[in-house]
């Protein structure tokens, strides 16, 4: 008896569910191949961190962030921070970056064409509770490190306010001198004065504070309440970000990094 030309053959019917398994299972993982994730951590390490100075930005008069080589901003609200590996610190350090693509697809442009992005959107939880968590963005350029040397008190030597009045707890043991400190995991933050042009096209040079540090450790500042990314027609980069964790926040979990609402990233305890 010939087989009617409208009926679906079994064999085929298996063919074609398997193609189109394979098909779905290709397109996703083309998906995450081409979108990367909205937050990648690169490394999680202890250690243990050293509050420099107060008052300095990494932020451009419109908010975009400083070009790693130029000296950072005096009169700003952000904390100049020196981490370094250490099996006793107390924080953990979680470093990465956030996808300029994952930023776009929450923010509209502003009236600069660029992402405002409010630190406020980025929250770390711990057994569904808020953690005290310090957002840091990298300054990688620290053969030296230069900051303004803007002191907040004209009668004060700015050189003498390094080191002190410590808000980020607890600090690291070691030994402190004028312009110096040593750790005693050996992390090591010594300074010296330099000139050095002001702003992205020099008009004219002015005092600046040169930073040098041990090669294990890393510089840091606190992330302003909001950094501008440029749009892509200008010329996008990811946001670079360290999370700085106490590790004597409650709770048993792993830290959980949301961003505009959205759980992107898990960081385990150490």
């Amino acid at each position: 008896m010939r087989q009617r030309s409208g009926a679906i053959n079994p064999a085929q019917l298996v063919i074609f569910a398997g193609m189109a398994i394979l098909c779905v299972v290709l397109l996703a993982n083309a998906y995450k191949f081409f979108v990367p994730s909205a937050y990648t951590i690169d490394k999680t390490d202890v250690v243990e961190a050293l509050e420099v100075m107060k008052g300095v930005s990494p932020l451009r008069k419109n908010g975009v962030p400083l070009a790693q080589a130029e000296s950072l901003r005096g009169g700003g609200s952000s904390r100049l921070v020196v981490t370094h590996p250490a099996l006793d610190g107390a924080f953990e350090l979680a470093t990465g970056k956030v996808s300029h693509g994952f930023v776009a697809g929450k923010l509209p442009l502003d009236k600069m064409l660029h992402l405002a992005v409010n630190a406020n959107e980025i929250v770390v939880t711990c057994d569904g509770q808020p953690v005290q968590a310090v957002l840091l963005v990298p300054r990688t350029e620290t053969n030296p490190l230069r900051v303004d040397a803007v002191s907040p008190d004209p009668e004060v030597d700015i050189v003498s306010t390094l080191f002190t009045n410590q808000t980020l707890l607890p600090a690291p043991a070691g030994k402190t001198t004028p312009g110096k400190f040593v750790s005693n995991n050996g992390m090591s933050v010594d300074t010296g004065l330099d000139m050095g042009k002001t702003g992205a096209v020099s008009l004219g040079e002015a005092l600046e504070l040169a930073f040098t540090i041990d090669p294990l450790s890393s510089a840091w500042v606190e992330m302003p309440r909001t950094v501008r990314l440029q749009h892509t027609a200008v010329g996008s980069e990811d946001l670079l970000l360290g999370i700085l964790i106490p590790r004597t926040t409650p709770g048993t979990g792993p830290y959980k990094v949301t961003m505009f609402g959205e759980e992107v990233a898990s960081i385990p305890r150490k």
